[in-house]
């Protein structure tokens, strides 16, 4: 697929542009076409918002392990002063 930036019939910034569906003279970008004022009439924009979920993500109790890591830590260092 090739993107061709060509210059906005509205707002006149060099965007990738599609044909509006009320005018057909017009090419726009998805900047104009978001903020059309006849966006309300329009049956068909040629630009929509699409929303991403986020996916949820397990978090992991990173402080229970790093307590269980730090005495582990601090009882081998009492076993190597009890040795000296």
């Amino acid at each position: 697929m090739t993107i061709y930036w060509e210059r906005c019939s509205i707002c006149g910034k060099y965007h990738v542009l599609k044909q509006c569906i009320l005018d057909d003279d017009l090419m726009v970008c998805s900047y104009c076409c978001l903020s059309c004022p006849k966006r309300s009439i329009c049956h068909n924009p040629v630009w929509l918002p699409v929303l991403k979920v986020a996916l949820k993500t397990e978090v992991k109790p990173r402080r229970r392990e790093a307590e269980k890591i730090i005495l582990d830590l601090l009882s081998r260092l009492e076993e190597g002063e009890k040795k000296d």
